[in-house]
């Protein structure tokens, strides 16, 4: 485990992840990358979640699974919690006990361009990666085939992957979304200058016989399940 993390994941010191789901899920998501949280981002979240274990990557404050606790309820049993930074593991793994979750909640520090530990092979329905590529060095495909490489093995059988990610400069950002961008990917907090819907197609096309995307402002919502045999 690096003993120092890039900034993507240093960024969420204790004092940044409390301010983050107004800063982001709140104001960003609306006015700089037009896909709102509450009526596409945790629909759609809440719709893919699996029937008994579910792997979050990239916990962040932990707002989509405490913000689906009642989805969660229906089988649900494991949450396992995957991230590099501590802070964010110990956060998200609190709001979601906090929100009333009653199942076993595993906090797993790790970086997801690793292979998984053997523990975790075939274990999940549900492996989420909401907001997860855009703050990866790299470029799709690459970035996104390599991290789909590892997580296919904790896929159970006829589980699902799914996420959301903010395109690069390929999408139509505006004002606010264009100095966002600037900003980020200036600082390291963003790698998706870059990152096009194509791209993403032809990692998740390479990796998976059954995947689709859409794109709603400047974010490809993705799901993808069947991982091709290697």
């Amino acid at each position: 485990m690096p003993t120092t993390l890039a900034p993507s994941a240093s960024v969420y010191t204790q004092l940044a992840l409390r301010f983050y789901d107004f800063v982001v899920l709140t104001v960003s998501n609306y006015w700089a990358w037009r896909c709102p949280t509450g009526s596409v981002l945790l629909p759609f979240y809440q719709q893919h979640i699996g029937d008994s274990a579910h792997l979050e990557i990239g916990a962040g404050t932990g707002y989509y699974p405490a913000a689906s606790c009642a989805r969660l309820a229906k089988g649900v049993k494991l949450v396992t919690l995957l991230d590099l930074n501590p802070n964010t593991l110990a956060y998200a793994r609190a709001r979601l006990a906090n929100a009333g979750f009653r199942g076993d909640i595993e906090a797993v520090q790790h970086d997801v361009f690793d292979v998984l530990p053997e523990t975790m092979r075939a274990r999940y329905d549900s492996v989420a990666l909401v907001y997860l590529f855009h703050c990866l060095p790299g470029t799709f495909p690459k970035k996104a085939t390599d991290v789909f490489r590892n997580v296919v093995p904790a896929l159970a059988e006829g589980g699902i992957v799914y996420g959301a990610t903010i395109l690069g400069w390929s999408a139509q950002h505006n004002w606010l979304g264009t100095r966002l961008m600037n900003l980020y990917n200036g600082k390291g907090i963003f790698g998706n200058a870059q990152d096009t819907v194509e791209g993403l197609r032809a990692a998740l096309d390479e990796t998976f016989e059954e995947c689709e995307v859409r794109v709603v402002g400047v974010v490809a919502l993705f799901t993808a399940r069947r991982p091709k045999a290697t």
